[in-house]
């Protein structure tokens, strides 16, 4: 019998509504089916995770912060099961969800388990009225919707639901209906912790429907949204209808920038990671390479070598080094770009042949590496999340620069030099929120994340990502004996 994994609301499984069928992109398989959630059963989920706030409210920092420790020991226990979970939604590689993305997001759940520098409140001066006194209060913004996409649903369900949380507000998570598994464990598990019912519901759906319907409900106060720019721009819009406070955390088309100083064989492993981990569907993937014209040869053998030892076969696997791509409409649109990119000049350099090597009814894309790449190519421009690296060269720093920032994204980028003093002048000079120097997508929850320019709004992860989901009031404690208020009354108030 096919499983049906059902919503998470209030504490309790619900199965109420239409069925999506799932399908495990490593093999065709159907992975069991989740549920279209309709506009009573968000409604529902809406009001449960809006009565759960007075509890929450009760629960002071330290205690939600020794509830979120629970919370990582709890899935440590079951991460072969998150692992499976994760890799069976994805397509990405068994390897990947066991040894990077459920350890990654247990180590950031800990990290706001512990983090002593975010405060609920701070005392100021009122430099004008000398005697006063100031507080500042980061109170929670209340229920929050929290819209998340089907490449790493374990960490964005991580980064979006657990600082939500550590500043006292509840949860109603959408997962995207291609990979709601690892999310709706998670909510199960918040409740083992220890949270009150409500706190952290999850329902599944399109966005068209459940998505909207989440953004459209007058009493959730903020949006926290990770998905395309085109879809970040819907929602900005629909959210204005309620003056909604919004997180963005949308595309990308990073670049990394190999100078001829650079160490090769780290830089060619690090520039291959870029962009081949997940195959390549990450929002800060390295998708550009903007190669010294120096190097290019050398370098660009040195991938196709390592490219080339990469193993094929079924994600599930652990020998395998190659993940699947998500879902069959993302595979439709790497084939397009990449044929405008031929059509428009590019060349292949290379292409890892995956025939007779992948499972028959998987969605695959070879590993490629495309050449002669210009600016005013689509596929230069345009977001491709897959496995295909963009070669464009170049002679001086100002003109990398230049290649690196011509793009409407901004949320990533990576330098590799072995002249700090240059990659410093340089990552300072890139419109990105996060430069990597030397190293690429390593994460750090001490870190914020997001984007310049069409990449987003506001910050994930960091102090800066909990501060997000905090509205600030001040409170203004007058002296009376200053005499300052008698005489500002005066100016409408006559003994």
């Amino acid at each position: 019998m096919e499983k049906i994994f059902g919503n998470f609301i209030d504490g309790k499984i619900n199965e109420e509504g239409d069925k999506i069928k799932m399908i495990s992109p490593s093999d065709g398989s159907t992975a069991g089916y989740c549920m279209e959630t309709g506009r009573d059963a968000t409604d529902y989920a809406v009001n449960s995770s809006l009565n759960a706030l007075d509890k929450i409210s009760k629960i002071n920092l330290k205690e939600r912060q020794k509830l979120l420790l629970k919370l990582a020991d709890i899935i440590e226990s079951k991460s072969e099961i998150y692992s499976n979970y994760e890799s069976l939604n994805t397509g990405k590689t068994i390897r990947q969800s066991s040894f990077m993305d459920i350890p990654l997001g247990i180590e950031h759940i800990r990290y706001f388990g512990t983090v002593q520098d975010f405060r609920e409140s701070r005392e100021i001066e009122h430099p004008e009225y000398p005697g006063t006194r100031g507080i500042i209060q980061y109170v929670p913004m209340g229920t929050v919707a929290a819209i998340a996409p089907w490449n790493v649903p374990f960490l964005m369900a991580i980064w979006k639901v657990i600082p939500a949380l550590l500043a006292g507000n509840s949860v109603v998570l959408k997962p995207s209906h291609y990979t709601p598994l690892t999310a709706l464990e998670l909510a199960r598990d918040i409740k083992n912790a220890g949270f009150p019912d409500g706190s952290v519901n999850v329902i599944s759906g399109k966005g068209k429907t459940t998505g909207n319907y989440l953004i459209e409900n007058e009493k959730i106060n903020m949006i926290s949204f990770t998905g395309s720019t085109y879809t970040g721009k819907l929602v900005m819009e629909k959210a204005a209808k309620n003056l909604k406070k919004i997180t963005l955390e949308l595309g990308g088309k990073s670049p990394n920038i190999v100078f001829d100083d650079a160490d090769i064989d780290r830089s060619v492993k690090g520039v291959l990671f870029g962009i081949y981990l997940n195959s390549g569907q990450l929002c800060e993937s390295g998708s550009r390479l903007i190669l010294s014209n120096k190097i290019r040869d050398k370098f660009m053998e040195r991938m196709k070598y390592y490219l080339s030892n990469m193993v094929a076969g079924n994600p599930m696997d652990f020998n395998t080094d190659i993940s699947a791509i998500t879902n069959n409409d993302q595979l439709k649109k790497i084939n397009n770009l990449m044929e405008s990119g031929i059509n428009e000049g590019a060349t292949v350099y290379y292409s890892r042949d995956l025939k007779n090597k992948v499972p028959e009814n998987g969605f695959y894309y070879p590993p490629t590496l495309l050449m002669d790449v210009k600016p005013d190519m689509k596929i230069f421009n345009e977001e491709i999340f897959g496995p295909v690296l963009s070669v464009t060269t170049f002679d001086t720093d100002n003109e990398a620069v230049e290649i690196a920032n011509n793009t409407k994204y901004g949320l990533a980028a990576g330098i590799w030099t072995g002249d700090l003093n240059r990659a410093y002048r340089v990552a300072s000079n890139i419109l990105a929120g996060t430069v990597w120097i030397n190293d690429y997508h390593l994460l750090s929850a001490a870190a914020p994340r997001g984007g310049f320019k069409m990449s987003g709004i506001g910050r994930e992860l960091g102090l800066e990502g909990i501060y997000e989901f905090t509205q600030t009031r001040h409170l203004f404690y007058g002296n009376p004996d200053s005499g300052l208020s008698d005489a500002a009354y005066q100016l409408l108030i006559k003994e």
